[in-house]
């Protein structure tokens, strides 16, 4: 596998966080891949591939091939990819405000959502041509130079959404706490979070702190009591609290979970390899 990434330029943030860059043999046929506090976007440089939004409750599970770019807003739940033979890709990662950046296009229509890159960005997929043989720095360059064309002129994010996505993706805190550190109201900060990430302030908060319960379960040690352990890294309220809060966003359990990821490695904390799924 060989894998690269660069934080973003200065001209790019804080819109854009990284670019990164991936060439690699998937570990398995699937790959589990776990929500988490920033979009991406993504052009595909191998073969086609699938993106399967699992079933829940009541709904049907979904395909979407993926054959060239593509925009996946913030997740409240996991994909699964039905990956080809050799992966190779490119992709930016956004802040949850990020797209506002680029486009006037309400955010909240796009969470939850994996669709075609140019509806949101016009002419991404051209580059493709250009980056069928690139290394790492050609690729980084020609993803910048076309991002930067493509930010909305005088655009200015509002720092408070700026501070509150900060915060919540550091630590646990309740939204009024926030709020008053903020010095506005939690109907102001939820509003400006709706408006500029598409997304509440306490969903947001959620998926950060799933996000970095499940990077430091991926770092126990094997033995490790899953249950207890990650009792200890999160605010949860008790053990049967947590398991169903894991279940909602990764579809394991905690000790499913481990079990999975330790046979891999901690690198495959939110981009699980999977045999076989059962939809």
């Amino acid at each position: 596998m060989f894998y690269q990434e660069c934080p973003a330029p200065v001209g790019l943030q804080p819109f854009v966080t990284h670019l990164w860059f991936v060439r690699a043999q998937p570990q398995a046929r699937y790959e589990k891949i776990l929500p988490g506090p920033e979009a991406h976007l993504i052009l595909n440089l191998s073969d086609p591939y699938r993106l399967i939004s699992p079933s829940g409750n009541g709904a049907q599970a979904t395909a979407t091939e993926v054959a060239t770019g593509f925009y996946a807003g913030l997740q409240r739940s996991y994909l699964i990819s039905e990956n080809p033979d050799q992966l190779f890709n490119i992709g930016a990662r956004l802040t949850p405000y990020g797209l506002a950046a680029f486009t006037s296009q309400p955010p909240s229509g796009l969470q939850n959502r994996v669709i075609d890159a140019e509806s949101v960005f016009p002419g991404f997929t051209q580059l493709r041509s250009q980056l069928t043989e690139a290394a790492p720095d050609q690729a980084f360059a020609a993803l910048t130079a076309f991002l930067q064309q493509q930010i909305r002129p005088g655009y200015r994010a509002d720092p408070r959404t700026v501070a509150a996505v900060e915060t919540l993706a550091r630590e646990d805190v309740e939204v009024s706490v926030l709020a008053a550190r903020l010095g506005i109201s939690s109907s102001t900060l939820e509003r400006v979070m709706m408006r500029d990430c598409g997304t509440t302030a306490k969903a947001y908060s959620d998926v950060c702190r799933f996000n970095r319960i499940v990077n430091q379960a991926a770092a126990l040690p094997k033995g490790a009591v899953p249950g207890r352990e990650l009792l200890h890294l999160a605010d949860y309220y008790d053990q049967p609290h947590l398991i169903r809060a894991f279940k909602r966003f990764s579809g394991f359990t905690p000790t499913e979970y481990l079990q999975v990821v330790q046979s891999y490695g901690a690198e495959y904390a939110t981009f699980v390899p999977l045999e076989e799924v059962d939809l």
